[in-house]
């Protein structure tokens, strides 16, 4: 059994004990003083934060008739997120910079929708089908608060971080943010994370929280 675990670092374990307790939380819509215990431990500031969430009625999900689509969007510190709970993925920047580079199991808004779906604590808002094109636009001009970069563009962030890792060898995301913007490149740490896992190259690798170039 395992009697110690690195918080920094996510683990199977971790993953266990969220699944485990969602299940029995599911089961009577109600969350016990232990099973609060037990999250904090695994998630500390995380499940703090999306408890938190919770009780404000900060998660909302949009459900589309007749196709049974469903958007979730989840109300955080700095704006609405959109959560894909069936690939466990949240729009925030803290998905890219913490969970992509597995420094974590789950960003708090993930954690926040899970927790409002078995406990039935969300805000439910229901549309016609033929409201979708127009939610999803608006719901992309609310994310988007930067201009966007045209193809150029983007290959010129690609290129500028390859020059950069060519001479440093890896480099946290921060880092290379950093010194993308001295360069004049204005970027988010989200739009940054899109741009080089997008790559159909292949170029980029992030591991350990660093960034380095592919073999090849």
């Amino acid at each position: 059994m395992q009697k110690s675990v690195n918080v920094m670092v996510p683990t199977v374990s971790e993953e266990a004990v969220f699944n485990q307790l969602s299940e029995e939380i599911m089961k009577t819509n109600a969350i016990t003083d232990d099973q609060i215990e037990l999250l904090t431990k695994a998630f500390g500031e995380r499940f703090t934060n999306a408890y938190k969430i919770v009780e404000k009625g900060w998660v909302k999900k949009y459900l589309f008739h007749s196709s049974g689509r469903i958007i979730w969007i989840v109300t955080g510190k700095e704006g609405d997120y959109q959560i894909l709970p069936h690939i466990s993925f949240c729009s925030c920047d803290d998905f890219y910079f913490r969970v992509v580079s597995n420094e974590v199991f789950r960003c708090y808004h993930l954690i926040a929708q899970k927790l409002a779906e078995v406990l039935d604590r969300y805000i439910l808002v229901e549309f016609q089908d033929t409201e979708y094109d127009s939610f999803m636009t608006g719901l992309r001009r609310i994310k988007t608060e930067r201009r966007l970069l045209s193809i150029e563009e983007t290959e010129n962030v690609r290129r500028f971080v390859g020059a950069v890792l060519s001479e440093t060898g890896e480099m946290s995301t921060e880092k290379l943010l950093e010194e993308a913007k001295k360069n004049g490149f204005r970027l988010t740490v989200h739009h940054l994370a899109n741009i080089l896992t997008a790559d159909k190259r292949k170029r980029f690798k992030c591991k350990d929280r660093l960034w380095t170039l592919t073999k090849g």
